[in-house]
């Protein structure tokens, strides 16, 4: 049952100390609205005035130099079983108030306490260098994304590569041919007993050491060569700092004293790497020696993400979500999750019902989901499956198409680039790998041989770049540490239109998009629906699912005036097709 203001004993807490009523508390009007299908309104401030020691305290406030602190006000309704019900919010100064000495009053504006529009303006001014910068982020949150830099195919470099190539193996070759003439020469010599030419043996002994000592020399500048021909072309696997998306979230939200918690798996793996504006160190011969990633995990300045609420934008972006706090707990959930419904407590009464429309005009006729591509690197437009869908909605049926009414355009720019994977060898790379096994084996002639062979296979299943520097941010889907091969199967943009973004359509679901609308509607109402619609706006009408779109409702009064919809299909003569660019 609402507990309403009427027939009900009340009180006013300023920061918890109790003082008689605001004057006129009961003509004041809250107008709350669930912008973009929200599940927690945005309510507009509203305008008490308090007279006489109410009046004092809140001026008091402010000459101690908390003018940006706001006051909190509680206001708590008893009915006559003695439940009550409690209306919590803050005088906020920064809404402007206006003192009347003459007259003994003071006008303030009030604000939710708790609210989603208090969290959000709050974490619109919050980056996170300056969390960074006090601490609140540590080294131990970023996690290491191995990667290496691709460049195109380059035949100069190849040719040139090649002719080293067979020169080096070449003359590896024969050193090895002429070592082993001198064995064998010695070995004869020896052979032949005291009759053998003891100045022969001492000639093929030393030029064995000299072959030996020319073989060792030789295989010290082919590894250096090789080292150095391997840098120049291939850069060797390095890391990105980057920083997991769910954990980029619970930061924030642990900053302001909340929990996080959401139901997007995706964001467990997914990692947000930042603009890379990092310079490799180079030796004096102009040799990549430091190659260098990402030095921290969170945004530069310039990225998309860097102010916190950017990255919670983003996050609501990708899994088409919603925010709410519950029980001091930030949830992101995606629109069509059952937990809001199950959540929900509200109970709308019956009512009379004067007018009704549908929900056309929220059907675009086409929606793009995309994701960035960066100039700065190559690999965002070469593999670019994955990066887009196009969703058209069109009429099966129609007479005239001339006199087709769908229009409509719903494009969701993510405005982060992709990460892609490098699958296998390029042949060019297979071509230095085949010298690596050579020097390898070359080297192992004098034991603990090189490595190179294994460097270059290295290369396989990290993230990679056509150049080191990139401009744009970037998402990769990351998996025990390990890029898996089926990336864009996990985490792209079909992946997300088909998982969360179907809850708009119009056609799939069982046309689950489709609604009606409701408006203008007078239902009994007080304190108690209040407060159940300031966390949950979903309920169940008729049978059906619906959502409270907006409500207005004078305190003093036990009715409000709603509009809402409910789910409710209208038509069956619809299609959708989706298009997929590779």
């Amino acid at each position: 049952m609402s507990i309403v203001s009427i027939n009900t004993n009340q009180r006013y807490l300023l920061n918890g100390i109790e003082f008689n009523a605001p004057i006129e508390w009961q003509e004041a009007v809250i107008s709350a609205t669930y912008e973009n299908d929200s599940v927690q309104p945005q309510i507009s401030s509203e305008t008490f005035t308090f007279s006489n020691e109410a009046r004092q305290y809140i001026l008091d406030w402010i000459n101690e130099d908390k003018i940006f602190e706001g006051l909190p006000f509680t206001l708590t309704l008893f009915n006559n079983s003695n439940q009550s019900v409690s209306f919590n919010s803050v005088i906020d100064f920064t809404l402007g108030y206006r003192d009347l000495p003459d007259d003994g009053k003071i006008e303030v504006n009030t604000t939710s306490a708790f609210g989603l529009d208090n969290f959000f303006a709050q974490i619109e001014t919050l980056t996170y260098g300056y969390l960074e910068s006090i601490g609140v982020i540590k080294g131990s949150d970023y996690i290491d994304i191995p990667y290496v830099v691709e460049k195109p195919f380059n035949l100069l470099e190849i040719v040139s590569t090649s002719i080293v190539i067979y020169l080096m193996v070449k003359e590896v070759a024969e050193s090895v041919k002429r070592i082993a003439d001198n064995v064998a020469t010695i070995s004869g010599i020896a052979a032949a007993g005291i009759t053998g030419s003891v100045g022969a043996l001492i000639y093929a002994a030393a030029t064995l050491i000299l072959n030996l000592i020319y073989t060792t020399a030789l295989i010290i500048a082919i590894v250096d060569l090789t080292n150095t021909l391997i840098s120049s072309f291939l850069t060797l696997k390095r890391d990105h700092k980057a920083l997991n998306l769910r954990r980029a979230l619970e930061i924030v939200c642990s900053y302001y004293g909340y929990g996080f918690e959401t139901s997007v798996s995706e964001f467990s793996n997914v990692a947000y790497i930042p603009s890379n504006q990092e310079v490799d160190g180079k030796d004096k011969l102009g040799f990549i020696k430091f190659p260098k990633g990402t030095q921290k995990g969170i945004p530069n300045s310039g990225d998309n993400g860097y102010v916190c609420s950017e990255m919670f934008g983003r996050a609501k972006q990708l899994c088409d979500g919603r925010y709410a706090i519950i029980n001091n707990v930030v949830q992101l959930r995606p629109k069509g999750d059952p937990f809001w419904i199950k959540n929900s407590t509200f109970e709308m009464k019956p009512v009379l019902i004067e007018q009704k429309t549908f929900n056309m005009d929220e059907l675009e006729s086409t929606k793009l989901l995309k994701f960035s591509v960066d100039v700065n690197d190559e690999y965002t437009i070469d593999n670019y499956l994955g990066t887009s869908i196009e969703v058209k909605t069109d009429v099966i049926n129609i007479g005239n198409q001339r006199n087709n009414t769908l229009k409509g355009l719903l494009e969701v720019d993510f405005g982060l680039a992709l990460g892609s994977r490098k699958n296998e060898l390029t042949p060019f790379e297979n071509l230095l790998k085949s010298l690596a096994s050579v020097v390898d084996n070359t080297t192992g002639i004098l034991g603990g041989g090189t490595r190179f062979e294994n460097k270059i296979k290295d290369r396989v299943g990290v993230m990679k770049q056509s150049q080191n520097w990139h401009s744009i941010p970037k998402l990769v889907y990351v998996n025990g540490g390990i890029i898996p091969n089926n990336q864009r199967n996990l985490f792209s943009a079909p992946v997300l239109y088909n998982k969360y973004y179907q809850e708009q359509s119009f056609v799939t679901k069982n046309f689950r998009g489709q609604k009606a609308i409701y408006r203008d509607v007078t239902i009994p109402f007080g304190l108690e629906d209040y407060k159940k619609l300031t966390n949950n706006s979903y309920f169940i009408f008729q049978g059906s699912e619906a959502k409270i779109i907006s409500f207005e409702w004078t305190m003093g009064s036990d009715t409000a005036t709603v509009d809402f919809w409910v789910r409710e299909v209208y038509t069956k003569n619809l299609k959708e097709t989706q298009i997929i660019q590779s």
